[in-house]
């Protein structure tokens, strides 16, 4: 029985009915530690760290803060904001390069159906996410971010025994006291509803502030981006052309900024030996689903910013052994990870811009992409086709690409030319090019040449505009 009990508690972690241990994930050695369920040991394994400690913070006993092998589980915490009482994560990695670290370590069928709350660490109820409610690992590292944010909040959510009172006073707190709105409230709801789930609990009835149906998107017009696509943002020559690059390819593509441009790598740009290409996007969001387009714009075209000339002018200047196949490279060859590339554009670029567009953000790119591709759906066809951006942008739902519309009909009567040209100075603005746009070979990721039934009732419901 010894034995046993010695085996059990020297893998990860060795959960019983009245005996539980750990080992932190970097201790362990081999792989082979982790014991596999039996039907006659009824252990369950997790990477919390009970055994010693009812949760992963550090409390001393005199102070009366929260924990302790000895001190029940506190409603509140003093100081809040100066201590953690979340996990193991080592502050030199990203959350969600540690939850890949402990996942190695996990055995899904040791592992909980269902977690007991007053044993359980955010780390349990994080891998009990990904393995039991089949949620994306950069969804499960927010939603612990948001209950770190709660746990250490003035009016503290009680993660180990959690009830309903208690996070409707939270909520309400929030949102009276702070004003926090339907996105922060939302988001903390959906953090709450992991862990019930990760407990076994029923889901509480709350709902939480709905979100606006609708709400205009302002983006710079195509002169203020070609502006600030020419900008000098650093005396480094590799740097600044790295920011230049990545704009253009930010507002010309409509990416999913930074997760999606930070993935990209070099065998995902196709160009052949008569200049033709695409490109493939990986879309983390999307379970990592792929889709292709095509902006022949900046593909080869050698006076411009194109992934062409990227390849092959700019990025063998800091390519090395670590770059690996990875497209777009810090000043030292390192690829950048999606945290990476958002701290370097907020802290290289985003302060210059917002000198000219004073409300710029990232995603502003992406906003833009789209109302610009539908506005020449317009110019080419008649009427705004969204389906063809829906797949431009890799929206999950036609919806989300119809909330566009009503922005680029405002936009194109302000400006009815190919915002997209104009900002890479293509065309010159007068209508007789835009007649030779509307007449040429369609760009974008669907068929040029739509049915006739389809164009027609494209034509009956928007008519052209009259010169």
């Amino acid at each position: 029985m010894e034995d046993d009990h010695q085996s059990a508690t020297s893998t990860l972690v060795a959960w019983s009915h009245d005996n539980m241990s750990i080992t932190a994930p970097w201790m362990i050695q081999e792989e082979s530690s982790i014991k596999h369920y039996s039907t006659h040991k009824h252990t369950q394994t997790t990477i919390s760290s009970f055994s010693h400690l009812s949760d992963s913070y550090k409390a001393k006993p005199t102070n009366g803060l929260a924990g302790g092998r000895h001190q029940e589980w506190k409603p509140t915490i003093p100081n809040p904001g100066k201590h953690t009482i979340d996990f193991l994560q080592p502050p030199s990695i990203t959350m969600e390069d540690y939850i890949d670290l402990i996942l190695k370590k996990v055995n899904r069928i040791d592992f909980p159906i269902i977690l007991d709350p007053t044993k359980a660490s955010f780390d349990d109820v994080a891998i009990h996410a990904i393995l039991r409610q089949r949620m994306k690992k950069t969804t499960v590292a927010k939603r612990i971010t948001y209950a770190r944010y709660m746990e250490k909040h003035h009016a503290p959510v009680d993660f180990r025994h959690p009830t309903y009172e208690n996070f409707i006073r939270h909520m309400d707190y929030r949102e009276q006291i702070e004003n926090a709105g339907f996105g922060a409230l939302g988001h903390e709801w959906k953090t709450m509803r992991m862990f019930l789930r990760a407990y076994g609990l029923s889901k509480w009835d709350y709902r939480p502030p709905s979100a606006p149906y609708y709400k205009v998107k302002v983006i710079p017009f195509p002169e203020q981006i070609s502006e600030i696509l020419r900008l000098t943002y650093s005396e480094d020559e590799y740097e600044n052309a790295l920011i230049q690059y990545i704009l253009t390819h930010n507002f010309i593509i409509g990416w999913r900024i930074p997760s999606e441009p930070s993935i990209m790598k070099l065998s995902d740009v196709t160009i052949d030996d008569h200049d033709r290409g695409f490109i493939k996007i990986t879309e983390p969001k999307k379970m990592n689903s792929t889709r292709i387009v095509t902006p022949v714009e900046i593909m080869t075209n050698h006076r411009r910013k194109s992934f062409k000339n990227w390849i092959d002018s700019w990025r063998p200047k800091v390519a090395n052994q670590y770059s690996k196949d990875f497209l777009y490279l810090k000043h030292d060859g390192t690829p950048f990870c999606k945290e990476s590339l958002r701290m370097f554009l907020n802290r290289k670029a985003s302060p210059i811009i917002q000198t000219v567009i004073p409300k710029y953000h990232n995603y502003v790119a992406r906003d833009f992409c789209a109302i610009a591709r539908l506005i020449r759906t317009k110019i080419q066809t008649g009427s705004f086709d969204e389906f063809e951006v829906k797949e431009w942008l890799g929206h999950t739902k036609i919806q989300t690409t119809m909330c566009y519309i009503k922005d680029a009909s405002h936009y194109y009567k302000l400006a009815p030319y190919d915002w997209i040209n104009r900002v890479l100075k293509a065309a010159s603005i007068n209508s007789e090019e835009n007649a030779e746009i509307r007449k040429g070979e369609k760009v974008g990721a669907f068929d040029p040449n739509p049915s006739e039934k389809r164009e027609r009732a494209w034509r009956d419901s928007n008519p052209r505009p009259t010169a």
